[in-house]
């Protein structure tokens, strides 16, 4: 392709740096930095009025303090706090520390060790034939005699 009579050609570095200054404007930017008013106001009445996180943020827009643009949300609260932004920590936070948020996950792929004993036939139980026994097959901690 010509351009002014000259072939245009590729070349990579310009590509990364053009590629380098898209990527500055590419995903969300967060609201921390820009609502520092709003930040300050939570810092001040977490600390000295005892307010919890939640009433910092529906307080400053019944109140009429900021408006709901200037201010974030409880959850974007905590998150904050969680990634250190804010000088809250989570020990500052009773009601969190006493919540259990683990997930309680069964183990879809559980290791199968034969068959189970429920499983055996019902003629078993009669006791008719000899030579069927049962014996408890679990082996306790090994010594060095085993």
């Amino acid at each position: 392709e010509l351009y002014h009579g000259k072939v245009k050609r590729y070349k990579a570095t310009q590509g990364h740096d053009a590629y380098q200054a898209h990527r500055k404007n590419c995903g969300r930017k967060s609201d921390f930095l820009r609502k520092t008013q709003f930040m300050r106001y939570v810092h001040k009445h977490f600390f000295k009025d005892s307010w919890s996180l939640d009433v910092c943020s529906n307080r400053a827009t019944a109140v009429g303090a900021f408006s709901s643009r200037d201010v974030v949300c409880t959850k974007t609260l905590y998150n904050y706090v969680d990634q250190g932004l804010l000088d809250i920590h989570n020990y500052d936070l009773p009601e969190k520390l006493k919540r259990n948020t683990k997930l309680h996950r069964i183990r879809k792929n559980k290791k199968k060790l034969g068959r189970s004993i429920e499983e055996r036939p019902k003629e078993i139980n009669k006791r008719n034939e000899f030579g069927h026994w049962e014996c408890d097959l679990v082996l306790g901690h090994k010594s060095k005699d085993d």
